[in-house]
């Protein structure tokens, strides 16, 4: 059976399992559609494999082997095939576009679904399905030159769009409310984007009360009707907003952008922001008493000196 049949199958029988009443099928439905959409991903990397070996770009590990003629080829090893990882580098050398961010997206919500799925849940299937149909449309018709209607079928076809429609639909009457609120920051701004409930983690948050001030603002899961207030996941969005620039920073010896408030222990301290954007805690010391050099969030504990001047008074008042 051929990738893209696979590919094609797996995507159908997801939406048949979304379908079911059975609230035990969310979850399989979420795995399948997800497992479809990488198929379809594998099969583009087939049809960019050499006429000789139609396999080889799939395959995780790829070495260089000289033919009987001299020439330098190319053959897969081993029956592992192309991580996510693995595939977002051979697009990216092979100039194929993916919405990696959507993609992202998706994938850790479904992550969190097989660990923490309920069945008061339902909008946050809902979510991946609907995020997936736009996924699955421009990858069939973009990449793979099919059309997405006739490749699917019609009852396939049908339920994606209807499943998009109210989705999109409900998503833009949640976000005109978020976006009535003051967030005060351009960082927690930015991090709006991971807000999700902390019962259920569906994404369909709405903010009731316009008037609420910053950061005491009450929230309300229209999904599986959950309240909570912005203060109690502000350090979750945080982290999720700014993490994969901590490390990339890390990796390349610059400053993470956010570190643990002194004050209420959040990891919510924002560099940029000069302040937490949890208690709203500032640097009470921002020069060197001693140098005049600008001081962080670490040399608080020297009450007004940086390390290296901390360190001269420590030696002068030790001898």
């Amino acid at each position: 059976m051929s990738i893209i049949k696979n590919a094609i199958d797996s995507i159908q029988v997801g939406i048949e399992d979304y379908q079911d009443t059975d609230d035990r099928r969310s979850v399989s439905a979420v795995r399948n559609i997800s497992a479809g959409i990488l198929l379809l991903y594998k099969e583009k990397l087939c049809q960019l494999s050499p006429e000789d070996n139609k396999e080889l770009l799939i395959k995780q590990n790829i070495r260089p082997v000289q033919n009987e003629e001299g020439e330098i080829a190319f053959e897969g090893k081993g029956h592992k095939t192309v991580d996510v990882q693995s595939i977002k580098e051979r697009f990216k050398s092979l100039k194929v576009t993916v919405d990696w961010t959507r993609f992202d997206e998706i994938n850790k919500l479904r992550n969190e679904l097989e660990h923490y799925y309920t069945s008061q849940s339902p909008d946050a299937v809902r979510e991946i399905v609907a995020k997936s149909f736009l996924l699955v449309r421009d990858f069939l018709s973009e990449n793979l030159e099919l059309d997405p209607q006739e490749t699917l079928g019609q009852d396939a076809w049908s339920t994606l769009l209807e499943v998009s429609d109210v989705y999109s639909a409900e998503e833009k009457a949640c976000r005109s409310t978020i976006e009535a609120i003051d967030w005060k920051y351009d960082s927690v701004k930015d991090a709006l984007k991971y807000l999700r409930c902390e019962s259920c983690h569906s994404s369909l948050i709405e903010a009731p009360d316009s008037g609420d001030s910053y950061p005491l603002i009450n929230l309300h899961c229209k999904s599986c009707d959950n309240n909570f207030s912005f203060d109690e996941v502000v350090e979750q969005c945080i982290d999720d907003s700014l993490a994969g620039e901590a490390i990339y920073n890390a990796m390349n010896g610059g400053e993470s952008p956010y570190d643990t408030c002194l004050s209420c222990d959040q990891a919510t301290f924002i560099h940029e922001e000069g302040k937490c954007v949890a208690c709203e805690y500032e640097l009470e010391y921002t020069s060197c008493e001693v140098c005049g050099e600008g001081l962080g969030l670490e040399d608080q504990y020297n009450e007004g000196k940086c390390g290296y001047c901390q360190y001269r008074w420590e030696k002068v008042m030790a001898e």
